[in-house]
């Protein structure tokens, strides 16, 4: 007997025997094994035994000595059967030497018997590391235990020798229902699982298939969610221990609720911030509007779904819920689609998300200044600031422009009208700017302004650069222009202009600002090519007479500096023809333009001012009150003062006047 087995069966020998013995002779162990079962009336797997004197067979016969065995009935025969098994192993490896690395590592040879209607098979796996391999003893003494007498040794054999885990038919199946596995099928009480506990089988009994489950499956009602794989992986390892859950029915799937999948932001509660180049972040840029045009899909409907019914493992239907349709809301300036599945913008705005419905609003409102909170305002409606506009910001809007503050050094800019009800200070780097309207401010001081239309201010214009397509108009109790340069296509009008220190002011009427501008632009253009092109006619005469004077050769380097500078002149050339022809083109435009412009002081024009109508200038060198500068017949005429029509620009000029 083995020592972990001695002391195991020492401990609780006298509870497990049963105090039945025999003592036998026979030719081998299990030749008296089988006698002394039937002495004992007992299962040779029920026995054991001490062997008390070991046989030989001697020599031809001769000699022969005969086994003398001491057999009991036990017990202790299953309880310790495992037992066995892991003693035999550990005796293989000593015990200091083993550790959970080792076991790990080192993984002896494995091998079991599966008998079925198609035969016995027998599986050898082979070891690992340094573990040992599976003995043909310990086959040869499973087969014994299984009763299988019928096995082909010499395939046992060769599978052990050659183990390849792969199962190998050793034997054919000898039918006895009696030993064979069994199994009970446990439903839950809702049908959803089916649990399968299997009852091992006993000798050379064979083990139940696949196709054995599903039969009594089916024979108890189940037919639905039969899980076939599961249940050969589980008859495949023979550990009968757990039951197995072999059948799960179909849970019903309900619809779910239509929904709506917006395709613009409408959760203004997160800030995206961007990083420049330099890993800085820019606070400006806040991107806190969603702009929309006309025609643009805000959100579109995801329809509801209808539900899956499911099936219990016998096949009952369970119900499923479809889904609710819930209609899309949408509010103003917005269109849903005749199938409501749809929602477009109907007007160019803002989207704003009130009351769970998308409203595309025409004009944004930012309740305090423009600043760090806010960030730049991008806008394709119009925009109205409660506050001022600070600094270094920027405010643009396809509609109107409305700042209840004052803008200081800031950029705005509107294809609509610009209102500033406190004024703009700009500290020379300003830019206010109407592409398609009129600018009107309480004041306008050291800042550039362009408008597409009229400049309306209700007190001064003062050291600023203001341009309007039509008319500037500067009228107020102390409505005054001073200093910068006034440009007006038809007329600037004030009720004074200059001062009593003579501040140099340039006022310019009859011409379109723009056209102007562009005429200036194209001076500029030409007297740099002017420039540019007498440097380096120069260049090349200098190199050309240098090449002459040497016999028509010059040194590699000049030669090419040569090519260079003259290919450089024939395209300056090129360009400055294009140039002067095109500023020639715009000079001949502005001579065949109407003789209109005037400046006109309801009070005062002081000496300082220079007063430009179309091309011809008058400097203004005494005092003149009450006063009207027109072009007639090519020279300016001086005449008595005409009040301006200030049309709708009266209605936001007393609106500027209340709200000081």
């Amino acid at each position: 007997m083995g020592r972990l087995k001695e002391l195991l069966r020492g401990i609780e020998d006298e509870d497990e025997s049963t105090g039945e013995e025999v003592e036998v002779l026979a030719d081998s162990v299990r030749q008296a094994l089988e006698l002394a079962s039937g002495a004992l009336k007992t299962d040779v797997s029920a026995l054991d035994y001490d062997i008390l004197q070991k046989g030989t067979s001697g020599f031809l016969g001769m000699g022969r000595q005969p086994y003398r065995v001491l057999v009991r009935a036990s017990k202790t025969q299953d309880a310790y059967s495992d037992v066995d098994e892991i003693e035999r192993k550990l005796s293989k490896v000593s015990s200091s030497d083993l550790s959970i690395r080792d076991v790990v590592k080192y993984a002896d040879g494995s091998f079991k018997i599966r008998v079925t209607k198609t035969g016995v098979f027998l599986t050898v796996n082979p070891p690992t590391g340094g573990g040992q391999p599976v003995s043909l003893n310990d086959v040869n003494n499973r087969l014994f235990t299984m009763r299988i007498g019928n096995a082909d040794m010499k395939k046992v054999e060769k599978e052990v020798a050659r183990p390849s885990g792969k199962r190998a038919k050793i034997g054919e199946w000898t039918p006895n229902p009696e030993y064979d596995g069994s199994m009970t099928v446990e439903v839950s009480e809702d049908e959803m699982k089916v649990f399968a506990h299997f009852v091992p089988p006993r000798f050379f009994g064979r083990h139940m298939e696949v196709e054995d489950v599903v039969d009594s499956f089916k024979r108890a009602g189940v037919v639905v969610g039969i899980n076939e794989q599961r249940i050969a992986e589980y008859l495949e390892k023979m550990e009968y221990a757990q039951p197995l859950l072999a059948a799960e029915g179909q849970p019903p799937r309900h619809g779910r609720d239509s929904s709506v999948d917006y395709k613009v932001k409408i959760d203004r509660s997160s800030i995206n911030l961007s990083e420049d180049e330099r890993g800085q972040v820019d606070f400006k840029n806040l991107d806190i509007l969603e702009n929309v045009v006309v025609g643009q899909v805000l959100a579109v409907k995801i329809p509801a779904q209808d539900g899956i019914p499911g099936r219990t493992v016998t096949n009952r239907v369970l119900p499923a819920r479809s889904g609710k349709d819930i209609p899309m809301r949408h509010g103003k300036g917005t269109i849903l689609s005749e199938d409501g599945m749809e929602l477009t913008a109907e007007i160019n705005g803002q989207v704003v998300f009130q009351a769970g419905k998308i409203v595309v609003e025409p004009v944004f409102f930012v309740k305090g200044d423009v600043s760090f909170e806010t960030g730049n305002i991008v806008f394709l409606g119009s925009v109205v600031v409660g506050g001022s506009v600070q600094d270094n910001f920027i405010v643009k809007a396809a509609g109107n422009i409305e700042v209840k503050g004052s803008v200081q050094k800031a950029f705005l800019e509107a294809e609509g009208d610009v209102i500033v009800r406190q004024g703009i200070m700009g500290r020379e780097e300003a830019k206010i700017e109407s592409t398609g309207g009129s600018i009107y401010a309480n004041f306008v001081q050291s800042a550039n302004c362009y408008a597409e239309k009229d400049v309306i201010v209700s007190e001064g214009i003062l050291h600023s650069k203001v341009d309007a397509g039509n008319r500037i108009l500067c009228h107020g109790r102390r409505a005054r222009i001073v200093g910068g340069l006034i440009r007006a296509g038809e007329e600037v009008n004030a009720r004074v202009i200059g001062s009593d220190s003579f501040t140099r002011t340039e006022v310019r009427v009859g011409i379109n600002p723009k056209v102007l501008q562009q005429a200036t632009d194209l001076e500029t253009l030409k007297r740099q090519g002017e420039e540019e092109l007498d440097k380096i006619r120069k260049d090349v005469t200098t190199l050309t007479t240098l090449k002459t004077g040497s016999g028509g050769r010059l040194p590699q380097e000049k030669e090419e500096l040569l090519q260079k500078l003259t290919q450089q002149k024939q395209k300056l050339e090129t360009r400055f023809a294009e140039v002067s022809l095109e500023l020639e083109e715009l000079k001949a435009y502005l001579g065949m333009l109407e003789q209109k412009g005037k400046v006109c002081a309801e009070q005062t024009v002081f000496p300082g001012v220079e007063i430009y109508i179309k091309d011809r200038r008058y400097p203004v060198k005494d005092p003149y009150n009450y006063i009207k500068f027109t072009l007639e017949g090519g020279e300016i005429r001086l005449s008595e003062y005409e009040k301006p029509d200030m049309g709708e620009g009266v209605g936001k000029m007393a609106m500027l006047r209340r709200r000081r």
